[in-house]
């Protein structure tokens, strides 16, 4: 493996459900945080990555495995990777813990839309080259 970027999320009161754990479809909004985090690690302004004037990077699946509940007022550990790259596309992993216990695993696929055809496009090589140090395996495709 590459290289992890790591963040944390504390989650409040309001992110829970009446029984006191986090509501599920939360999980989305943190990997997504997550993901924002990550773009600057990877060598991107935001401005640069969201309002691109030649290509947008909408989500194309979303899925989430969710292992152990989260509690309000508990901190989380947020490993993000790329976890395989696609001609068009690219899928990025988050794993959330606590104390070396995994508490859900995100993935997200992006695809790369030329904004003047509205079509897919290849991933531009400097996109590839700034998320592929932070690759799963080499080699791996989506």
């Amino acid at each position: 493996m590459n290289q992890v970027f790591k963040t944390k999320k504390t989650l409040t009161f309001r992110e829970a459900d009446p029984a006191r754990i986090m509501f599920f479809g939360n999980i989305f909004g943190f990997a997504h945080d997550a993901f924002e985090q990550f773009i600057l690690d990877a060598g991107y302004t935001w401005k640069e990555y969201f309002q691109d004037p030649n290509y947008a990077i909408p989500l194309r699946q979303t899925e989430a495995n969710y292992l152990a509940p989260f509690f309000p007022g508990e901190t989380y550990d947020i490993a993000v990777t790329v976890a395989s790259f696609g001609e068009t596309s690219f899928k990025m992993k988050y794993v959330f813990g606590q104390n070396g216990k995994t508490h859900a695993v995100v993935t997200m696929v992006h695809s790369v839309l030329n904004i003047k055809t509205k079509q897919k496009a290849a991933i531009p090589d400097t996109m590839k080259a700034r998320l592929e140090k932070y690759l799963e395996a080499v080699g791996a495709n989506s």
